[in-house]
């Protein structure tokens, strides 16, 4: 239960796990305050939105009563790590919403041992809950799989984000790889992922080269992402398994696997996978399409 009075005491100490933030409403920035408290919290620390440090004081900013500041809030919950413990209340101070967010101290649990069905079927399902949440349906692929990337974080791997590695696709310096898991610091896979309006054969093609020419160590498995709208995802699927059967890859293409497990018999999200000969050793490319509601 969050003690106001405490909070405010606490506050006025100049307590460097109470931090404030007189305006921000990014779920993704709050997370990020939420997880910087956990860390330097001995006990429980604080996240206050709609108020200003100021010295050894404060002022109350206030939260506009058109904002939804519940909902944000709620957001930002669902990115931060399972571990974390936090809990939050909307509070009327001096005639002016804040929001105050508790934050239990951070816990090192043990990273997860990394199996490569464990991330598919991790990653699948987060592409699911990504799906079926309205806040992504008109959003840009960084916002896509900064969501993917969070839940693969709480799920305990270890994750990076807009990492650079490789050569870009002007084959000059290196790229920026969308999301990489790893495991002490070794690469596990690469996941690229795009937004697509329809089939776009020229900028699908442009992410298929980007995973070959981020992927410098040769993974035993990597995958494409594609976020796409269209009115028909049976036609457009149609087309992709087509391409992907025919394109050109730099190591070559050796079997697709098309079978379908009964768990992910799924109309409206599917996924197929090339398998190449790269180098005398079976490395495979998964491809998972998810429709965008429109």
């Amino acid at each position: 239960m969050i003690n106001i009075k405490e909070v405010l005491e606490r506050l006025s100490n100049g307590a460097d796990d109470v931090i404030c933030r007189e305006y921000e409403l990014r779920p993704q920035i709050i997370a990020e305050l939420i997880e910087n408290v956990a860390k330097i919290t001995k006990e429980y620390g604080y996240v206050l939105i709609g108020v200003e440090k100021k010295g050894n004081g404060y002022n109350i900013i206030g939260i506009d009563a058109m904002i939804d500041i519940e909902h944000i809030v709620n957001l930002a919950l669902q990115r931060i790590a399972l571990y974390l413990q936090a809990e939050y209340i909307v509070h009327s101070l001096e005639g002016k919403r804040i929001c105050v967010i508790g934050v239990g101290c951070y816990v090192d649990n043990e990273v997860k041992n990394v199996t490569q069905e464990e991330v598919f079927n991790d990653l699948f399902n987060a592409c699911i809950k990504l799906q079926k949440n309205t806040t992504f349906i008109n959003v840009s692929e960084d916002q896509r799989n900064d969501f993917v990337r969070d839940i693969l974080e709480t799920r305990g791997y270890q994750v990076k984000d807009q990492t650079r590695q490789g050569k870009s696709a002007s084959g000059i310096s290196s790229g920026e790889v969308d999301i990489l898991i790893h495991q002490d610091g070794n690469p596990i896979s690469i996941i690229e992922a795009l937004n697509l309006n329809g089939f776009e054969k020229a900028y699908l093609d442009e992410h298929i080269e980007k995973v070959y020419k981020y992927d410098i160590t040769g993974n035993k498995i990597n995958y494409l992402i594609s976020y796409v709208k269209t009115k028909n995802f049976g036609k457009f699927w149609e087309k992709y398994v087509v391409h992907i059967r025919n394109y050109g890859y730099p190591y070559n293409l050796v079997a697709i696997d098309d079978k379908v497990e009964k768990e992910y018999d799924y109309t409206d999200i599917r996924y197929i996978c090339t398998i190449h000969n790269r180098n005398g050793k079976k490395t495979t490319l998964i491809h998972i399409c998810l429709k965008i509601m429109e």
